[in-house]
């Protein structure tokens, strides 16, 4: 059986090990893989598996052993703008996410893998990377059946007037919850009913900005986990 394999993705995480090699977690459409890049490989290493960056690897999985060896690795593309420190938290953040919502046993897919790479790219290129961060975020949950329930309240049944956001049951509600206010629920069924293009054509007032990223924030916090990340994010919009 040949143990050689051709995968390409997105560097989610990565850690320097004490002999000089790197490990690194890769989104790929076939699935997560987390593998090993030997720093003695004669191929330029270090200037190409930085965080984000696109890779082509080969991959060698040793019988019995869970840590698949990275050769032959090939820069495919790089955003640069994710490096400047008004955008690096929000795609440090995202990929924090995306590696903690996908497992290494899951199948990723091709819509998987572009929803992340879409969201890394719109916060590179857009005007407001902190609203694709949170739009792209809302949508990466929602890929994963994690979406909540923001169509009505799950007790009452009301639609209209809503005001609160209960995170341990992922539902807008009339009485549990976090107040966010009314614009944010709105808001919330736009995220979840239209694109992301769509939504980002509509201003988004500050106080429902920050109601979003709360309401986010502990969902996350609840469902998924905690992301070291986020105070490096509240830290640059000051939200702490």
């Amino acid at each position: 059986m040949n143990r050689y394999k051709t995968r390409s993705g997105i560097v989610l995480r990565r850690k320097n090990t004490p002999a000089g090699d790197v490990v690194l977690s890769l989104l790929t459409p076939e699935g997560k893989l987390r593998g090993i890049a030997r720093a003695g490989a004669k191929n330029g290493l270090a200037a190409k598996v930085n965080l984000f960056h696109h890779l082509t690897v080969q991959v060698y999985q040793r019988p019995g052993n869970d840590m698949a060896v990275l050769s032959e690795i090939i820069l495919e593309g790089a955003l640069d703008r994710l490096t400047h420190p008004d955008v690096y938290p929000y795609a440090h953040w995202l990929a924090e996410l995306a590696d903690k919502l996908y497992q290494e046993d899951d199948h990723v897919g091709q819509a998987g893998f572009e929803l992340v790479s879409g969201g890394l790219r719109g916060v590179a290129r857009h005007t407001d990377p902190n609203r694709v961060a949170m739009i792209m975020a809302w949508k990466l949950l929602g890929a994963h059946g994690l979406f909540p329930r923001v169509s009505s309240c799950p007790d009452s049944g009301e639609i209209d007037g809503l005001t609160r956001f209960d995170p341990e049951r992922g539902a807008v509600s009339s009485h549990k919850g976090i107040v966010i206010g009314e614009e944010a629920i709105w808001e919330l069924r736009r995220i979840a009913s239209e694109t992301v293009r769509e939504n980002l054509l509509e201003p988004l007032e500050i106080h429902t900005r920050t109601a979003l990223w709360k309401a986010l924030e502990q969902y996350i916090a609840a469902h998924v986990g905690q992301l070291q990340a986020t105070t490096a994010m509240r830290l640059l919009e000051n939200r702490i």
